[in-house]
């Protein structure tokens, strides 16, 4: 079994899981979205290889937010570019969440991920065409943040996202910009736990089934 792991606290939950059924005997191989994640992987015994051509059985991974049609707003921990190319890789793409992500229409902050060459021009053609204020994140350190593939991340201003569709093309149209963190029409089951243990599992658009808790 080939499985993409996901980044950020909800998809190390997941790995530290897996990680346990590992040690009981299943045999897979994981691709990691992060050098954090292949870390965690890797040192619960879990073997971390290279994303290969013949893609994966499946991905699990986090989100920020998600509406009812199952996309997502996806980059907190600044990997999306890769959990993107892994999620698009898989056959199928499952996302964990608890209850406050799930959202009546996708809100938050959009990461995008921006080549340092013309970066200050990139987030200005970013806010002539989204109409949205775009800014550099800043790291623990007081640097910009630096993604694991080199680059730039600069967020959005907060805001509702009514038409992630034409919001994710505005952003695509921008020379500068390798990726972003709308995540849409990629996403085949999200599970999402209540407060009271129970989980929802959801796997299209109007249809919710109980997996207990």
């Amino acid at each position: 079994m080939r499985v993409g792991l996901g980044t950020g606290t909800t998809a190390r939950w997941f790995i530290l899981g897996l990680a346990e059924r590992v040690h009981q005997g299943l045999k897979l191989r994981a691709v990691a979205t992060s050098v954090a994640t292949a870390t965690l992987a890797s040192e619960h015994g879990i073997v971390v290889e290279e994303l290969g051509a013949a893609g994966l059985d499946f991905a699990v991974d986090g989100a920020d937010s998600i509406d009812p049609a199952l996309r997502l707003i996806k980059g907190r921990g600044g990997a999306m570019l890769r959990e993107k190319i892994v999620a698009a890789s898989a056959e199928r793409f499952v996302v964990i969440a608890d209850d406050s992500k799930y959202m009546s229409v996708l809100r938050g902050r959009i990461p995008v991920e921006v080549v340092h060459f013309g970066s200050a021009r990139t987030l200005r053609v970013l806010a002539d065409r989204t109409s949205m204020a775009w800014a550099l994140r800043i790291g623990a350190d007081g640097d910009p943040f630096t993604t694991d593939n080199g680059n730039l991340l600069a967020d959005s201003e907060y805001a509702d996202v009514t038409d992630p569709a034409a919001l994710a093309a505005a952003i695509d149209s921008v020379p500068g910009v390798s990726g972003h963190g709308l995540f849409l029409g990629m996403t085949d089951l999200v599970f999402i736990g209540h407060s009271d243990g129970t989980v929802e599992q959801l796997s299209a658009p109007g249809d919710t089934v109980a997996a207990g808790g």
